[in-house]
């Protein structure tokens, strides 16, 4: 679902929903309009028909309680469900070659469902015009808040912007909401495929011809069930003498038949008779009698009365009535149920009409003389003459624009009205003429330019596609070699790199773990009690490495990456620690004099290359020291923390005394501590050793048991040692074992 229709749709107000399919049912029986939420899925419903179920079924509905979210207005449940259903783009116009008012009264007139939208190149906001069977509501999100507008005020203000616009063709296919009465259903749907009119029987038919029911308010579809109070006044059933012989009669719009109701002092019917006129503004109280329904016409056009008497409802043509529209739109036929007419006539004529999917071209040119099926049509200059000939429609707010002529005065005029004018042409400026002329040399010139510069890069393109080609052609021999001097080294036993990384980065982004094949055999547990050997415990440990970066096909220093961890001295020292010091220390007799390394040698898990030791110091503050090698254990606290020195250069005295400092800080704040080590690849000045012999209290006077002890109280220290490592052998220098 997408994020800019959820954050909408949850900003709607809440509405009170029942749980499962009956909580559905049960919104549907109220005719409820906007959004149903279960989990993760999302339906919308118009007037309690549910247009469409996304992210999911209607059975995740089923025994969950949902979220129901009314909505502001109708046009936003059935816009929303399109947008998640898909569409066509099927054409696509700019409003100042194409108005939307044109697409908008040829999409109403073609019985067009889908949507309109008007964003591209828009500043202001999104406007969208939407559609269902040639029946059309507006909605706008207008400024950064996305502010709301609908209905005619929405269309007017897309109509007022300047903007490419497309249409969307869409197909709504209503959801079943499982567990209604089968035969309830069967009718909705029986109903939707009309029109949203259920199939009427032969009593349905004769109620019709009585003016009980009104045919032209059937052809609404189900999901627009709205109520026009000028429908009812404006739609009439023709008086029927049984004969089917005649002429049919003229379709006669809406707004006609209201102004020809309008009362005279001086116009009285042909046939002497007095008419009461009523007010077209005032709708019926009740249903209408086919006399009172009837439309009324101009004394000059009214039929005599054996005329009127001869015509029926079931002739070759049919009484139209041109209800208006919203949103500016034409009037579509609709075919009355008379008395002689079946429902079968009725309802098929309807269902065709409402299956219309073809979007008519929205260009005048194209249109002019074909209907919107592709059929042949009416010619819009014939239809403008049928349209004067029954007076404008009114404009969309609903009031006739300009005065009309009275019923008297109007055969008048169309009597006097010769057959063919000319309308006089305006005299033209000759200073305007000529400034008009110099803008169209002008626009003629700024064309070819354009039009020289367009060929030049089309040319330019060519030549780039060329070499675009050419290129690719190369590259595709490149990856070919590549590949095959990989596999003669993959046959020579080398392993290849495709990227690199410097060592020092390398190491920063490796951790070590102390790991054991089988945990029931040989451990470092079981050989620090004597019950393994080195040889078992060697086979069964494994170091294994974790890294924050990929290693495949990863190289340092031109190697792959492992056989670099494995040839550094951090990694020696680690494998070191844990294979060889431990055995080291309990064959030379040094197990309680370096019990605080002997016996943190086993807890050992996890061994950080270049990390650091965070010390508390209190209020929630606290500082770190940085070291090279980091022996931890499970619970992650330091048990032995190293320096190493990579240098040919010897190890000095403020190396040591550094490592000094900063183990101190460590020790005082973790009493896991139990060992620190200065390692280097050549060998100790002697500086060196004086500040590890001054700092443990070393010496021929020393009584302590403890070798190589840096002593913090009573009970509480850690063992400085000084390993030499040389040719990838590690030798502990102090103390000396």
């Amino acid at each position: 679902m997408d994020s800019e229709i959820i954050d909408a749709v949850t900003g709607w107000d809440s509405a009170p929903a029942e749980r499962g399919h009956g909580g559905l049912r049960s919104l549907a029986d109220d005719g409820f309009t906007g959004a149903v939420v279960a989990g993760m899925t999302w339906g919308f419903m118009l007037n309690g028909r549910l247009l469409g179920v996304f992210d999911g079924t209607v059975d995740d509905f089923e025994g969950e309680s949902f979220e129901a979210y009314r909505a502001p207005d109708s046009a936003l449940p059935l816009l929303y469900a399109m947008r998640e259903t898909g569409g066509d783009v099927r054409a696509q116009y700019y409003t100042e070659e194409t108005p939307l008012q044109d697409a908008d009264g040829t999409l109403s007139a073609g019985g067009f469902t889908g949507y309109v939208e008007l964003s591209e190149n828009v500043l202001s906001g999104d406007y969208y015009v939407v559609y269902h069977g040639g029946k059309s509501m507006s909605a706008a999100f207008v400024g950064n808040s996305r502010r709301l507008i609908t209905g005619d005020e929405a269309f007017e203000r897309a109509s007022d912007e300047v903007g490419i616009y497309k249409v969307y063709d869409v197909d709504i296919d209503l959801v079943d909401i499982p567990g209604g009465d089968p035969d309830e259903e069967a009718d909705e749907t029986a109903g939707v495929a009309a029109g949203g009119v259920a199939p009427a029987g032969d009593e349905e038919v004769e109620d019709d011809a009585e003016g009980a029911d009104d045919p032209a308010a059937a052809d609404e579809p189900a999901a627009f069930e709205t109520a026009d109070a000028d429908d009812d006044t404006d739609k009439g059933e023709p008086v029927d003498d049984g004969s089917a012989d005649e002429e049919p009669t003229p379709a006669v719009s809406a707004d006609a038949a209201a102004d020809d109701a309008e009362p005279s002092d001086s116009s009285t019917p042909d046939d002497g008779e007095t008419e009461a006129t009523p007010d077209p503004s005032a709708p019926p109280s009740g249903p209408q009698s086919p006399a009172q329904a009837e439309p009324t016409t101009p004394p000059a056009k009214r039929p005599a009365p054996e005329e009127s008497e001869s015509r029926s409802p079931t002739a070759e043509g049919s009484v139209v009535v041109d209800t208006p529209q919203k949103n500016g739109e034409q009037a579509s036929p609709e075919p009355p149920a008379g008395d002689d007419a079946t429902g079968d006539d009725v309802f098929s004529a309807e269902a065709q009409w409402r299956n219309a999917r073809s979007i008519p071209s929205l260009d005048p040119r194209d249109a002019e003389g074909e209907s919107v099926d592709g059929r042949p049509g009416t010619p819009r200059s014939h239809q403008r003459n049928t349209k004067q000939a029954t007076h404008h429609r009114p404009s969309r707010g609903g009031a006739g624009g300009g005065s009309r002529p009275s019923p008297e005065d109007q055969p008048t005029q169309q009597q006097s009205q010769p057959a063919e004018q000319t309308p006089e042409e305006p005299a033209v400026d000759p200073a305007e003429a000529e400034s008009l002329k110099q803008r169209v040399e002008a626009l003629a010139s700024e064309r070819d330019r354009l039009e020289s510069e367009r060929d030049a890069l089309r040319e330019e393109r060519d030549e780039h596609r060329s070499r675009a080609e050419e290129l690719e052609d190369r590259v595709a021999e490149l990856e070919s070699e590549v590949e095959r001097l990989r596999g003669q080294l993959d046959e020579a036993g080398i392993r290849s790199t495709d990227r690199s990384m410097s060592a020092d980065e390398a190491l920063r982004g490796t951790n070590l773990f102390v790991r054991y094949a089988r945990k029931g055999e040989a451990t470092l547990e079981k050989a620090h009690d004597g019950q393994a050997s080195r040889e078992e415990v060697v086979e069964n440990l494994r170091l294994e490495h974790h890294t924050t970066f990929d290693t495949e096909g990863l190289g340092i220093d031109g190697q792959p990456y492992e056989e670099f961890l494995h040839e550094t001295p951090e990694y020696g020292f680690a494998k070191w620690v844990v294979t060889d010091l431990l055995y080291e220390i309990g064959e030379t007799g040094n197990r309680s004099s370096l019990a605080g390394v002997f016996d943190s040698i086993p807890k050992a898990d996890r061994i950080e290359l270049y990390g650091s030791v965070s010390i508390p110091l209190g209020d929630g503050e606290s500082e770190s020291r940085q070291f090279d090698i980091i022996v931890r254990d499970q619970m992650g606290e330091p048990l032995f923390v190293a320096n190493l020195n990579d240098s040919r250069d010897p190890a000095t005295r403020p190396m040591v005394t550094q490592l000094i400092k900063d183990s101190k800080s460590v020790a005082n704040a973790k009493e896991t501590l139990g060992s620190a080590f200065v390692v280097t690849k050549s060998f100790f000045e002697p500086g060196a050793l004086e500040a590890a012999t001054e700092e443990t209290g070393g010496g021929l006077l020393s009584r302590s048991k403890r070798k190589s002890f840096v002593k913090l109280s009573r009970k509480q220290g850690y063992h400085l040692c000084l390993v030499e490592a040389r040719g990838g052998e590690f030798h502990l220098n102090v103390p000396d074992l």
